[in-house]
C-alpha cells in the first residue's frame, strides 16, 4: 500500500464573494446585512487511494513585522479551522474528495477581516485596518500529515465592491 500523502494550498486567491444573511422573525424574510469575501484552503490526498481519517486543518502560526520589517509571532499554537459550508466541527477523511477549511472573510460593514479557528478566543481572530500577516498551517489527520504552508495576507483597510480590485489592491493572499 502507499503511503498517504496529504497536501494543502490557497484554493483561490480572488475568493468567493457572498453576503451575510440575517432571518427576521417579524417579516420571515433574510435580511442583507454586508457583503464580503472568504478566502479557502484545500487539503487533498496525493495518493488517494489510501483515505486519512481525522483530519484538521490547523492554523499553526500567526506572523507580524516589527517596527524593524523583521517577521514576528503574534500566535503560536494549534487552531483547527472550521469546514467550508459545514458546521459540523468533526474531522474529515480525505480520500478521492479533497475539502475546504474557511481561512478568513473579509466584511464590508464592519470593515474587518475575521480568521475561522473552531473554537473562537483561543486565537486573535479579528483584525481591523491594514496589516500585514504570515500565517504558517498544516494539515493533520491520523495515517498522515501535510506540508506546513505558509501564506501571506495584506490589507490596507479599503474595501472595493470590484472583487478585481479588492483581492489585487485591498486584501491580498497569496503563498509566502
Amino acid at each position: 500500500m502507499i503511503p498517504a500523502r496529504l497536501k494543502i494550498e490557497l484554493s483561490n486567491a480572488r475568493g468567493v464573494k457572498g453576503a451575510i444573511y440575517e432571518f427576521d422573525d417579524t417579516t420571515k424574510q433574510a435580511r442583507h446585512l454586508t457583503d464580503a469575501i472568504w478566502f479557502h484552503i484545500r487539503v487533498r490526498n496525493e495518493t488517494r487511494d489510501t483515505p486519512v481519517s481525522g483530519v484538521h486543518i490547523f492554523l499553526l502560526l500567526i506572523e507580524a513585522p516589527d517596527a524593524s520589517g523583521e517577521w514576528k509571532p503574534i500566535f503560536v499554537g494549534n487552531a483547527p479551522l472550521g469546514w467550508t459550508h459545514d458546521k459540523n466541527p468533526l474531522p474529515k477523511t480525505i480520500g478521492y474528495q479533497s475539502a475546504e477549511c474557511d481561512l478568513c472573510h473579509v466584511l464590508k460593514q464592519p470593515l474587518e477581516v475575521r480568521l475561522n479557528p473552531i473554537n473562537q478566543g483561543q486565537m486573535p481572530d479579528l483584525f481591523r485596518g491594514a496589516f500585514k500577516f504570515v500565517f504558517t498551517l498544516q494539515a493533520r489527520g491520523v495515517e498522515a500529515e501535510s506540508n506546513k504552508y505558509r501564506v501571506g495576507v495584506s490589507r490596507d483597510g479599503q474595501w472595493s465592491d470590484d472583487q478585481g480590485v479588492m483581492t489585487d489592491h485591498h486584501l491580498v493572499i497569496k503563498p509566502a
